[in-house]
């Protein structure tokens, strides 16, 4: 009997030492996002990661001193995790998100196996098909560096209708102030056909649109034409950039509904109708005698001449904003009297059944730092390395490329 004691106690050590030495349980039913190719002083889902292992929605992947991980994911898509860092992975459908909590990650992605790179603040993802590679940083200080090392770089705010796009070779130091992407130049002009008004330029699926006198809904893709009368819609993860004739530009946020009603160059007239969400004109100076720029809301009309302006449609109001220039706006019912002038940085909300309030002034933040990465051998990952918070020009440069797989 003392010998069938010892066996059992011998069993009951050996049963403990594998489950505390054994792989992370996956739980069962979850499809796999990818997995891990290498891990060293890294854990998943709170425990050390012994070698490869599949990763899963929700699946957090933390890195420590000296520590390193690289991912794959099912599209093909790699993404290095350096050292003292943390990401999420999240999966929607045949989209992954990779959440930075902390610290610094690069991706590389070819073709179509784009990963999008997200913040609390930002998300980051190749504007374009084909090869790209980019990092992504956080501070301390919650600071925001990133950079586009192969292809150009598209930067949003999930919650509003800006976008920036870095290009090959640039960075972005973007404070922790930053409540939204700095304004870009114009884009090119495309050949004008019959009756178009303008043509999408930046697009992120899924958005639609309805061509005028057409039932069905067809999705929009950047050069595409947006004639009059067409109605643009998003989806709450779509946005869509149209640069309308003449130099204006509309950026159409998610869960938006919106129609060029009007939009003539020649005497320089255009109506814009947003039925619900958010969108930001960038419009150019009306030189014309007579010439208006209108955006109409479910209660506001808004009188435009050469501005920068964000308007938020909600069921029963409309929030308007003046980021450059000046602006009037009223109520959509002319019944309703009282108008308010808006200043840079001011903003009023337009109530159903009521004349705007008082303007009111917007938070300032500070700006974004656009450079070159040929300025420093990528800069931002020393940051985030490091963990230093301090200015990113102030970094020693590095001689060798930049993390490699």
């Amino acid at each position: 009997m003392p010998t069938e004691s010892r066996v059992r106690i011998v069993l009951a050590n050996t049963l403990a030492c594998l489950l505390l030495f054994s792989p992370p349980a996956k739980p069962a039913g979850e499809q796999p996002l990818g997995r891990i190719l290498y891990a060293q002083a890294a854990s998943l889902r709170g425990l050390a990661v012994p070698g490869s292992e599949t990763i899963l929605s929700g699946d957090v992947v933390t890195t420590f001193d000296a520590g390193s991980a690289l991912v794959e994911l099912k599209s093909g898509a790699r993404l290095k995790i350096v050292e003292n860092s943390s990401v999420r992975f999240i999966g929607d459908g045949d989209k992954v998100q990779a959440e930075l909590l902390g610290g610094a990650v690069v991706s590389e992605s070819a073709g179509n196996s784009k990963l999008v790179v997200t913040t609390s603040k930002f998300q980051f993802a190749p504007s374009q098909e084909g090869s790209s590679r980019y990092a992504v940083a956080l501070s301390k200080e919650a600071e925001t560096f990133a950079g586009a090392m192969k292809g150009d770089l598209l930067v949003k705010k999930p919650d509003s209708v800006g976008s920036y796009i870095l290009r090959e070779g640039e960075y972005a130091a973007i404070p922790a102030s930053s409540v939204d992407v700095p304004l870009q130049g114009k884009a090119e002009s495309q050949p004008v056909s019959a009756g178009q008004a303008g043509t999408v330029t930046a697009a992120v699926p899924q958005e639609v649109i309805q061509r005028q006198g057409q039932g069905a809904e067809i999705p929009l893709k950047v050069t595409d034409s947006v004639y009059l009368a067409d109605v643009v819609r998003t989806s709450k993860s779509g946005q869509v950039r149209i640069a309308l004739l003449g130099g204006t530009l509309l950026n159409v946020g998610a869960d938006t509904t919106m129609r060029i009603s009007k939009h003539d160059v020649q005497t320089q007239q255009t109506l814009i109708e947003v039925t619900t969400g958010v969108v930001r004109a960038e419009v150019a100076k009306l030189t014309k005698p007579g010439a208006s720029f209108q955006i109409q809301t479910t209660t506001a009309k808004i009188g435009i001449v050469g501005t920068v302006i964000s308007v938020q449609v909600l069921p029963n109001s409309t929030i308007v904003c003046s980021l450059q220039g000046v602006l009037t706006v009223q109520n959509i019912d002319p019944n309703i009297p009282g108008q308010v002038t808006l200043q840079p940085d001011q903003c009023t909300t337009v109530n159903r059944g009521l004349p705007p309030t008082p303007p009111w002034q917007m938070p300032t933040e500070q700006a974004w730092h656009i450079g070159s990465l040929s300025e420093t051998n990528s800069i931002l990952l020393l940051v985030a390395i490091g963990a230093v918070g301090t200015t990113a020009i102030a970094v020693p440069l590095l001689t060798s490329p930049v993390v490699p797989f």
